[in-house]
């Protein structure tokens, strides 16, 4: 079977870790898949690898400048950092309605040209968004997968909303990652019926996140950490950003350090002069704290292996796939009750935007004795094991004929 899988913005966040994985999946169960996406072109490590496979990936290359106007890059959903969007980064409602016409039929080109040379027999978008609208407006079978990011972006951008919704009310299924997005979406979108909301949740990459020894040393002095290795390790995977909850652990973090010095990794996108006013950052606890950025995958394995626990106090999340990645490590999780990592996390569930509980969390997890820690560990990884994608690609592509009846490709 060929299946197009399309998603709002390149490599580097949770919802393209997701469609990479269901596209290298299919791969290797002898389909033919292709990843659409846009991209600013900027020059980082990563880049070299999507822009030479032209047989997985077709980029949509921003800026696009047409008629005296000019789009500087992909717009978000939401206005919360992207590791591949510069400084003058836009969302969607930010657009004035000549941008947004220019955006639409940009990429109603661009799609239809993969269309066109991909023959695919399906299309699977991640977010119920721009993409599934254009699919929609091209007459494609298609499925939609709801990640909370683009349910967010209902509520942010009202202008939206329409395409939205005609891109949900076409899909043949919608997934969603989890039943707190199940939820969601059957609350949101009018006239979505509940038997064709799926909740399929997310997997993780086995092959990168695994126990594993690495190097201290190597991998704190490459990452820029000035060690001490007495100090257990917290590491944090996401952006740096109100939505990730950044600043209540930064808050929580004065209470760890009074009980137990720690050192706090945070690895992400973002910066705290261009999230948090400066009156608020007066509260933030810095010390032992370290902002490392952006990194790949292979280098977020070797710090959650590192790590006594990893921590996520989101605000809201759909899933928390970072959570996930990290107890594929074998390291337990401190987690908020913000909507999809507490039907998984091994550690603890805190409540939402609450710096105590979190610092409590993290303070019993870091003091654990030997054996209880190992018990937990063998706990988490067994917790983890489960989530393969698999078997989460077996049933989508069980998905794919459904949706295209009884005559589909195998």
């Amino acid at each position: 079977m060929r299946i197009l899988l399309t998603n709002t913005g390149p490599w580097g966040t949770g919802s393209a870790v997701v469609a990479e994985a269901v596209l290298n999946e299919l791969v290797q169960k002898g389909h033919e898949a292709l990843l659409f996406f846009p991209d600013a072109q900027l020059e980082t490590p990563e880049k070299g690898h999507y822009y030479s496979r032209t047989d997985l990936y077709y980029i949509w290359r921003f800026p696009i400048e047409r008629g005296g106007l000019r789009l500087p890059t992909f717009p978000l959903m939401i206005p919360d950092p992207n590791p591949r969007s510069p400084g003058d980064s836009l969302t969607f409602r930010d657009l004035s309605e000549e941008l947004l016409d220019l955006y639409f039929r940009e990429g109603r080109r661009e799609l239809s040209q993969v269309i066109d040379r991909f023959r695919p027999a399906v299309v699977e978008c991640q977010h119920i968004w721009s993409m599934g609208y254009l699919a929609n407006e091209l007459g494609l079978p298609y499925i939609v997968t709801a990640n909370h990011s683009d349910q967010m972006g209902y509520r942010y951008d009202l202008r939206m909303q329409d395409y939205a919704n005609r891109a949900a009310a076409g899909a043949r299924w919608i997934f969603a990652i989890s039943e707190f997005v199940q939820r969601e979406v059957l609350a949101l979108y009018p006239g979505v019926q509940g038997r064709k909301v799926v909740h399929l949740e997310n997997g993780y990459n086995q092959r990168i996140f695994y126990p594993q020894r690495v190097s201290r040393d190597r991998v704190l002095r490459a990452l820029g950490v000035e060690d001490d290795p007495r100090l257990p390790i917290i590491s944090f995977s996401g952006k740096v950003s109100r939505t990730k909850g950044v600043d209540i652990l930064l808050r929580a973090n004065r209470l760890v350090q009074r009980e137990r010095k720690a050192l706090l990794v945070i690895a992400g996108t973002g910066r705290l002069e261009e999230e948090f006013a400066e009156e608020e950052r007066k509260d933030f606890h810095l010390e032992n704290v370290y902002f490392v950025g952006h990194h790949p995958q292979p280098v977020l394995a070797q710090l959650h292996n590192l790590a006594t626990v990893s921590v996520m106090p989101s605000r809201t999340e759909g899933f928390g796939l970072a959570a996930l990645e990290a107890m594929g490590c074998g390291t337990p999780v401190v987690a908020s009750k913000s909507g999809g990592p507490e039907s998984f996390v091994v550690g603890a569930t805190v409540a939402v935007e609450n710096a105590e509980e979190l610092a409590a969390g993290l303070l019993r997890l870091l003091t654990l004795e030997p054996r209880t820690a190992e018990e937990l560990r063998q706990a988490v990884l067994q917790k983890a094991r489960h989530y393969s994608w698999v078997r989460i690609v077996e049933r989508r592509v069980q998905h794919y004929r459904e949706a295209l009846g009884p005559n589909s490709p195998d």
